[in-house]
């Protein structure tokens, strides 16, 4: 996603990181320079918005 997207995620949204299905994470907090990540099988990150390249959002079905 771009820097752009980024920006527009909501609290609560799941990525996944690359092309791996199991490499999830929740948006916890947003700010105006990036996010913070709650991963699933990690501890807790946080990204800038330009750095997201790798990121992809996942719908909700």
């Amino acid at each position: 996603m771009t820097g752009d997207e980024s920006r527009n995620l909501k609290v609560g949204s799941r990525i996944r990181w690359g092309a791996d299905e199991g490499d999830q994470a929740t948006v916890t907090e947003r700010n105006w320079s990036g996010v913070s990540l709650k991963w699933d099988n990690r501890a807790e990150q946080s990204i800038l918005h330009n750095d997201m390249k790798l990121a992809f959002l996942i719908s909700r079905k």
